[in-house]
């Protein structure tokens, strides 16, 4: 009688090994799957595909570079504090020397959030397909940045980028003081490669102000 329980916990073993092996393909299977191309087969599993890989398990090839960003930006606000104006500053900057004085400190993570924003802002989108659809039809609402999920991704953008400033506002005028902010980035385009003796000033400069916003407390919504 002594040989049936370890008869069935021979076979949980098994069926235990034979599952884990099982979801383990499954997931090598949807993370190629994932990583690929566009093609016939990711478009008409992209829903389930994305519901497994998302949030947690999200991937790309950022370390190989295929197409790097070539261009450089710095968040700049400047604050309303009744009749007065105040000088554009630095956001972006301070926050970047302190990530590299210390790469164990949180400014990393702090970083990222008006990083994507500014991205946002700028229309750089990691969604794969845009291209594919810009191609076959330019004239879209998608690729011109009209349609419903870029305006709402976009305000989105400004929102955050609105709160970034008025917490800057709050360390350079006092906290409560400022009645509008105001957000504008700078986006450097350093010279070609086959220009690069001739210094990243020697590249172009262009500004992307968004419009004045009331100042939102930190403490508010």
């Amino acid at each position: 009688m002594a040989t049936v329980p370890r008869i069935v916990r021979g076979l949980v073993f098994w069926v235990s090994v034979m599952g884990a092996a099982v979801g383990a393909t499954l997931y090598v299977a949807i993370t190629m799957l994932y990583l690929a191309p566009p093609n016939p087969i990711k478009a008409r599993h992209l829903q389930k595909v994305n519901a497994v890989m998302y949030p947690f398990f999200q991937q790309n090839w950022h370390l190989f570079a295929p197409n790097p960003i070539r261009s450089n930006f710095v968040l700049t606000a400047r604050c309303r504090v009744g009749d007065r104006v105040s000088d554009w500053q630095d956001i972006s900057t301070p926050l970047l020397a302190r990530h590299h004085s210390n790469r164990n400190s949180p400014m990393g993570r702090l970083l990222r959030t008006p990083g994507a924003a500014v991205h946002q802002i700028l229309g750089r989108s990691s969604d794969e397909w845009l291209p594919l659809i810009c191609r076959r039809d330019p004239s879209s609402a998608a690729c011109r940045g009209e349609d419903e999920v870029s305006s709402r991704v976009r305000e989105n953008a400004q929102f955050i980028l609105n709160r970034v400033a008025s917490a800057s506002c709050d360390r350079w005028v006092g906290i409560g003081h400022a009645s509008a902010v105001q957000a504008r980035i700078l986006v450097h385009q350093p010279p070609p490669w086959s220009q690069r003796h001739l210094g990243a000033e020697a590249g172009t400069t262009r500004y992307v102000s968004l419009p004045w916003a009331e100042y939102q407390a930190w403490w508010g919504r």
